[in-house]
């Protein structure tokens, strides 16, 4: 798969309790298949640690792309949990672009 958002060839796969996302090692950017997102935003911060990385970059925040499994365009939405994240959502198979740092944004979010 290629990162939506800085056309890394290669997403990289992170094992998460027994869920599997993929990782762009460029830009830190991390997809989730349907369901995914929630599942993972639930665990402990120890057990998500791998996911809280990478920096914001404004360049990818405004960037749309496409989706890394079926190509389609991704829509841009805001995240009920913190209007601040942009989510990259595939209209077709419901996976959800989280661009890197946004993950930690949304883990802090949902304690509110």
């Amino acid at each position: 798969m290629n990162c939506p958002k800085c056309s890394s060839e290669v997403l990289g796969e992170i094992v998460v309790e027994g869920t599997t996302v993929d990782q762009c090692p460029n830009c830190k950017g991390t997809w989730f298949d349907e369901k995914e997102l929630s599942l993972l935003l639930a665990e402990d911060s120890r057990v998500i640690a791998s996911l809280q990385r990478g920096g914001e970059k404004e360049i990818a925040d405004n960037k749309k792309g496409r989706c890394p499994r079926d190509h389609a365009d991704l829509l841009r939405v805001y995240s009920s949990m913190d209007r601040s994240v942009t989510l990259d959502v595939c209209p077709d198979c419901h996976g959800i672009w989280v661009d890197g740092g946004e993950f930690e944004k949304l883990f802090a979010a949902r304690r509110l």
